[in-house]
Parts: structure tokens; sequence; C-alpha cells
């Protein structure tokens, strides 16, 4: 009877484990709800900071397995063509490397910079394009990269090494837009990612990395935003719920002010009198 008991106890834990849903497994934290902008919104041909980054998701990323490296915040926003991220990192160590006279393709070591890379999960299937929400076991996504000088990347885990790692401005230039900008320990990021396709609302899973380069052409430890398992873990990562909700305020239309009807009233012949400019007759002699 008791070996009956537990095995029935067993037969019920495996059955309650197989539905538990992929939001729960290690990592896969929701990050919360990324608001909608339009794309004027957003200035891509610089790393300042826009106005509508204010109101987007804001994603802290300073988990890593290493002290004093690099860590930041990463606000998110979408529109009817994008996915938009915006990083601001914390660099004690900053470092650029010299990629003076190299051409797009060279620079063969571009993940090892001071650099923020954003993944999103796609299917499995080398070149696939279909966004997927979080749980993805396929272990395949989408890199994006941006160097603190303002040099891109992008590759697609599960691809062909150098069919689908593509490192400068002109082979990415279909892939994404990019901006960064530096001062002094800080250094900032934008992202606008349109190559997947128009963003809709639902899940997508991502994850955010920073590398944090400590000395020139040396090892480049890293900093996530939720989990420290790997670069490629796509079963691993976080994901952000799209909304179609508007990101910026409502601007308030200008109140008109009318005159008032009595402004056209006739004005006292006394007080036209006095008005300044007014002839006076003079007495009689």
């Amino acid at each position: 009877m008791r070996k009956s008991i537990s095995l029935l106890l067993a037969i019920f834990l495996i059955a309650s484990l197989a539905v538990i849903p992929v939001s729960a497994a290690t990592g896969n934290e929701n990050f919360g709800d990324v608001k909608k902008i339009s794309d004027s919104d957003i200035n891509m041909s610089n790393g300042e900071r826009d106005a509508a980054w204010d109101y987007g998701l804001a994603i802290p990323v300073n988990v890593s397995t290493e002290d004093g490296i690099a860590t930041g915040t990463t606000w998110v926003l979408w529109s009817d063509t994008a996915y938009y991220f915006y990083t601001e990192v914390n660099d004690s160590t900053p470092v650029s490397v010299d990629m003076s006279g190299l051409d797009d393709g060279d620079y063969f070591d571009a993940w090892v910079t001071d650099s923020v890379e954003i993944f999103i999960s796609v299917e499995g299937e080398a070149g696939n394009l279909d966004v997927t929400p979080v749980g993805n076991y396929d272990e395949a996504a989408w890199q994006f990269r941006i160097d603190r000088d303002g040099l891109p990347s992008s590759y697609q885990k599960s691809g062909a090494w150098t069919d689908d790692f593509l490192i400068g401005p002109t082979l990415n230039k279909d892939r994404f837009e990019w901006a960064a900008k530096k001062d002094g320990n800080k250094y900032y990021t934008k992202h606008k990612i349109t190559m997947l396709g128009a963003p809709k609302p639902g899940e997508v899973g991502i994850s955010i990395q920073i590398n944090d380069l400590l000395e020139e052409f040396g090892s480049a430890p890293q900093t996530r935003a939720n989990d420290i398992s790997g670069s490629w873990d796509v079963d691993q990562f976080g994901y952000v719920v799209l909304v179609n909700e508007p990101a910026m305020p409502a601007v308030a239309e200008p109140e008109v002010v009318e005159a008032p009807a009595e402004a056209a009233a006739e004005v006292p012949a006394e007080a036209a009198a006095d008005a300044p400019g007014a002839s006076v007759e003079e007495a009689p002699a």
C-alpha cells in the first residue's frame, strides 16, 4: 500500500512539473510593458537622450559575476516599424580600440570592446526573422551591437559565421540604425531595429548585455539584465510585453480667447477729449 501511494505521488509530481508555464523557467523575467511611439519621436542622427525615453520601460543592466564591471540602464520603446533601445552605461574603465584604417568586415574582435548588445529571440532556423515570445528553446536570436565609439555589428546564432556575422556601417545599414555618445566614464547607445519586421503587441523575448573591456585587446567581462548564464542562452532570456498604448502624453490644444463683444462699444466723449493727442479748442478772446 505504501509503495502504491509513493508511486502515485511521484506521478502527480511529474505531471505538475509538465504544466509549469514557460515564463516560470529560471531567468524568464517579465521586464514589463513597453508603450508605443511615432518614429518621429526618436532622432537617430545622434546619441542624445530624446524626450520620448522618459516614457520608455527602464530595465536595469546590473547582473555580473565580477565586481567593478560596467553597469547601466536600458529604456525600451516601439513603433509601427521598429524596436527602440536606449542604454546609458557607467564604465569606470573606458577603453577605445583603434579601428582606423580598417574596412567593413575586418573587425573580427568586435565583441571584445566596450559595447552594448541587444538580443531578440527568433525562430530557430538560420535567417528567420519571426520574433518569438520568451522560452524559445531553439536557441536562436538576432544580436545587434553598438560599441562606445559607434561601431555596429550584428549576428544570428545558428547562422553561418561568415555570412551572418556582419561588422561595420555599410554591412549593417539595412539591418538596423545606431548612434552612440561618449561622456567621460559614461557612454550611450541608441538602437533602432527594423530588420525583424513590423512589431506587434505581445511578448518579445530579449536579453541586454554590456561588454566591459578592461584594457585594449584584453578580455571583456559581461553584465546582463537578468541572468549570468551566457550570451546565447535564449531559454534564459527575459521578455517585454508590447502594448498598444501611447507612450507620449497628449499635447494640450492651446486655449483660444475670444475678444469680448463690448470691446467695440463707443468711447464716451469726455474720455475721448482727455485722451493723449486730442485737439483742444481755445476759448474766444
